[in-house]
């Protein structure tokens, strides 16, 4: 007789793309039933208005993909694979001359761009914050310039702008000081999660399978993420983006798997800007290792 299988919602962080991959291979290949689960993906609706960390608070998921929230268990990337892009600019610094941003209202996300822009020596004042445009075209809204700059997803938006002979400049976190924290990852509620170390254990085990499986065999990652796209997205285009971001998924250290070094450098970034507003940050809460 087969084991009882333990349901499992996500909430997706974005539409279905190559971030999420590994998740739909374990899901439609069987991987997370071999593991006794059974688990729902679930897309933000087409307005985004309700992050992946408020399904999460409300009960309506059990696990989010998404940026540094609650307790993660597993971290899609282990490399960035994002940058704020223009069409216009050539360097970030002039976003401070009155330029205007098209800010996802993400935490710690205007606060990031201020500081790229002041360590390129501009005015992190001097930028306008656009908060309006729907967070789900951003990128259309920077193509139509509506927008003179924008965070994107580099094997995502990247190849699209690609394909459609767009060329951007890229200005990415690191060049500017700015330590990489994971993002983004897969977490759960802590304080209240119905689900048991067993099935954590479980679901991140198939998780790594399934992303193992996204860089070993990029026509299957390729077929089965085509299943989910909305709008469709050509095979060229998906094959262009899982080849690129196979490249982040490892860093060489195992899928998935977060350091504490990592995780204390990108909080003490955050200190030192004066994000937290004073409170202590006990970095061993923040993740685990199941």
């Amino acid at each position: 007789m087969a084991a009882p299988r333990t349901n499992v919602k996500v909430a997706l962080d974005w539409t279905p793309n190559t971030i999420h991959s590994g998740l739909f291979l374990a899901k439609d290949t069987g991987i997370y039933e071999k593991h006794s689960l059974d688990v729902e993906l679930l897309s933000p609706g087409p307005d985004y208005d309700k992050t992946p960390a408020r399904r999460l608070q409300d009960g309506e998921v059990d696990l989010q993909s998404g940026k540094m929230q609650l307790r993660a268990i597993y971290a899609i990337l282990q490399r960035d694979a994002s940058a704020i892009v223009s069409s216009k600019l050539s360097r970030i610094s002039e976003l401070g001359n009155g330029k205007v941003y098209g800010s996802y209202n993400a935490r710690y996300e205007d606060e990031i761009v201020k500081a790229m822009i002041k360590t390129d020596g501009g005015n992190p004042d001097g930028v306008k914050l656009e908060r309006q445009e729907g967070k789900l075209s951003l990128f259309t809204s920077l193509k139509e310039a509506k927008v003179d700059v924008t965070w994107i997803f580099l094997p995502w938006e990247g190849v699209e702008a690609t394909l459609d002979g767009i060329t951007l400049n890229a200005f990415r976190t690191q060049d500017y000081g700015i330590p990489y924290g994971y993002s983004p990852v897969i977490a759960y509620n802590a304080s209240s999660s119905k689900l048991s170390e067993d099935v954590l254990s479980k679901f991140v085990a198939a998780t790594m399978e399934g992303y193992q499986q996204a860089m070993n065999d990029v026509d299957l990652a390729v077929r089965t993420l085509a299943k989910h796209c909305d709008p469709p997205r050509s095979e060229e285009f998906l094959r262009r983006s899982q080849q690129a971001i196979n490249e982040s998924y490892s860093d060489g250290s195992t899928l998935g798997r977060m350091s504490t070094q990592r995780w204390k450098t990108w909080v003490d970034w955050l200190h030192e800007q004066g994000l937290l507003g004073g409170d202590c940050v006990d970095v061993e809460r923040l993740f685990k290792n199941p």
